[in-house]
């Protein structure tokens, strides 16, 4: 009887840990990306078309992306964090620091994590060569910024109002909405193998492009559905969806 007690407890006590370890993270980080969403939501939906949650496979590597921001303004690409304590580190350091109390942790530069999305996300919209990028660090109000960086680390509540600076125009509506268009495609091949090959197979009942005889399908813009060519880049049809 004693026995079987202790090994149900070592069990519950290896579930809980393995719990701790593995869920945690994730279920803060979701907490955290959750608050980012609601935040940008406040963003102008006629300039800024945010798109959450985005994972990408460039060459056998994972890149999944927090927040992409595809406006009038150029690319945000912003990368969210939900730890508390002091947050410590430089521009160009491997790693910074967490410190909570004694505890000291270590973890890879978020500003560095961040660039290597965007290269993911250059090489999903290489045919668009002079995109302006912007990376975006934002933690929760859990920790204490303690950090020196060119690129922009802010709290949450400070986001929106660090998005806006930025406040050039770079791209007009159609170019937008291609690029949504390209995300959201890599995105379900990546992550959907048969979505995409459902979407494909439903080309041809959408008509042939006028201009170059390829397929039309249905894709996600800002006012709703339109068509465009599969050929994209190379053709630029689009009609709306009657």
């Amino acid at each position: 009887m004693d026995n079987s007690f202790l090994i149900i407890s070592l069990l519950a006590l290896g579930i809980l840990f393995l719990f701790i370890k593995y869920y945690t993270p994730k279920i803060k980080g979701f907490i955290g990306e959750n608050k980012a969403s609601k935040a940008l939501k406040r963003l102008n939906n006629e300039k800024y078309i945010v798109l959450n949650n985005i994972e990408l496979n460039i060459k056998g590597s994972t890149s999944q992306i927090d927040h992409i921001i595809v406006s009038d303004y150029g690319i945000f690409v912003i990368e969210t964090k939900n730890y508390k304590g002091w947050i410590l580190g430089y521009e160009k350091d491997k790693s910074w620091i967490q410190v909570i109390y004694k505890y000291r942790r270590k973890f890879y530069n978020p500003i560095l994590q961040n660039q290597g999305h965007i290269y993911a996300l250059k090489h999903v919209l290489k045919n668009y060569k002079y995109l302006r990028y912007y990376s975006i660090i934002t933690f929760t109000k859990r920790a204490t910024l303690k950090t020196k960086t060119y690129t922009d680390v802010v709290y949450i509540n400070k986001l929106v109002k660090t998005i806006k600076k930025y406040d050039h125009y770079h791209l007009n509506e159609h170019t937008k909405n291609e690029i949504v268009a390209i995300i959201l495609t890599a995105k379900t091949n990546n992550r959907n193998k048969d979505k995409a090959v459902r979407v494909n197979s439903s080309m041809n009942k959408n008509g042939s492009c006028p201009n170059c005889g390829g397929n039309l399908m249905e894709r996600n813009g800002q006012y709703g559905i339109f068509l465009g060519c599969n050929n994209f880049p190379k053709c630029n049809y689009t009609r709306n969806k009657k």
